[in-house]
């Protein structure tokens, strides 16, 4: 029996695993619940599963040099659900709805896979890691606990409601954007709103502000170059009749390049000096590197693109676009070669759509067999490549 058709015997279980992950989400770094709920269903299959990173769990399958880690994410948004459905979640304030519910389920699909397997031709580590959703990220905490000792290779797939069910897909070199953010705190002088003579207005001078950064993209890098600065807040005032001393605005920049990513962050800094002492203001900015840009090694892709034609059929490898997303997976391709693949769960049938991080967000449950035969298979994959192309001379 194929391995995709054993997936799809396991789709009520895979469907039941989401689910009860679904209805019971848990905000980054707090995932306990679900760190035990893994546990309980790794330890039921006969595996003996370990607590990592606080509250990621690692499980180890098979023996051997060769290591190959799959990696999960299980955190869940601060977003109250909007949708109706049977199993919506019953944590007020929080829900599911970057499908990590899905990828959570999918890994311990593969886990079940893998168990029935006689033997492999080396191990592979399942990695259900915490706190995607939250910068630093759980990533780089597992990373620091060890859980790429002895790893050639890495592999991990996101649901794509940008993609039918039964496509896949991922780009070959960067693939998510580096996600960073930027804090601008404009210092005037306060006063009555019927003097502004006496006072420095910091809503006029932030204003300007936000509108120049609009510039930057446009004027800073070449135009064969994707970027993003967003202002995403402004906060200021406290009266209609007082001019406001203080104002505060926050906001993402998104790159592709470390070249693009250090212009962007010099030029927001020097527009903010500028801008403001030419009004008799100051400003002070505070810029946080966020997750790096995931980028995907060649073989690794392009044995993926193999797999996900060999399960769903010639057609279903389809190119994808760049992405502005952040994704922390990135950390781990920092230290060995691998990919990282966009899954479709668009249900073609539905009334609507909704995107990721929206409350109404959900996924086609006929989605998870797919993604559970990729991962199983392409993990196999890696494991029969010569070990010796491994760590950083993979990575580009």
């Amino acid at each position: 029996m194929s391995i995709l058709a054993k997936s799809q015997q396991l789709h009520p279980k895979l469907v039941s695993w989401r689910r009860h992950l679904h209805q019971n989400p848990e905000l980054s770094f707090v995932e306990y619940e679900t760190q035990q709920y893994i546990i309980q269903e790794l330890e039921a299959m006969g595996l003996r599963p370990r607590r990592l990173g606080d509250t990621g769990v690692v499980v180890d399958i098979g023996q051997g040099e060769g290591g190959v880690a799959i990696r999960a994410d299980i955190d869940a948004l601060p977003l109250t659900e909007e949708s109706n459905h049977p199993f919506k979640s019953q944590n007020p304030g929080v829900m599911h709805a970057c499908g990590h519910d899905g990828h959570t389920a999918m890994l311990l699909g593969v886990a079940k896979l893998l168990v029935d397997l006689e033997s492999l031709p080396g191990h592979i580590r399942l990695m259900f890691q915490p706190a995607e959703e939250k910068i630093p990220g759980g990533a780089k905490k597992l990373i620091a606990d060890g859980v790429l000792d002895g790893i050639d290779r890495v592999l991990g797939l996101h649901l794509s409601s940008d993609l039918p069910t039964g496509k896949a897909g991922a780009v070959f070199g960067a693939q998510t954007a580096n996600a960073d953010t930027f804090t601008i705190t404009v210092e005037g002088r306060g006063g009555h709103g019927s003097q502004p003579e006496l006072a420095v207005d910091a809503i006029v001078v932030a204003a300007e502000l936000v509108t120049t950064l609009q510039t930057v993209v446009s004027r800073s890098l070449s135009p064969r170059n994707a970027g993003v600065v967003t202002v995403g807040t402004f906060n200021a005032g406290s009266n209609f009749n007082i001019i406001a001393p203080r104002a505060v605005l926050t906001g993402t920049v998104r790159t592709f390049t470390d070249e693009d990513r250090s212009t962007i962050k010099q030029r927001i800094e020097e527009l903010a000096e500028n801008i403001t002492r030419a009004h008799r203001a100051s400003a002070a900015v505070d810029y946080g590197w966020g997750y790096p840009s995931v980028v995907n090694t060649t073989t690794e892709t392009e044995m993926a693109y193999a797999v996900i034609r060999r399960i769903m059929g010639e057609g279903a490898g389809i190119p994808i676009q760049p992405l502005m997303a952040g994704e922390d997976f990135s950390y781990y391709q920092h230290h060995c070669p691998g990919t990282f693949l966009m899954l479709g769960c668009r249900n073609p049938e539905a009334d609507a759509q909704y995107p990721h991080h929206h409350p109404q967000f959900t996924l086609d449950e006929e989605a998870l067999p797919f993604g559970t035969a990729i991962l199983t298979e392409t993990a196999l994959e890696f494991l029969l490549i010569n070990p010796s192309r491994s760590r950083k001379e993979g990575v580009s």
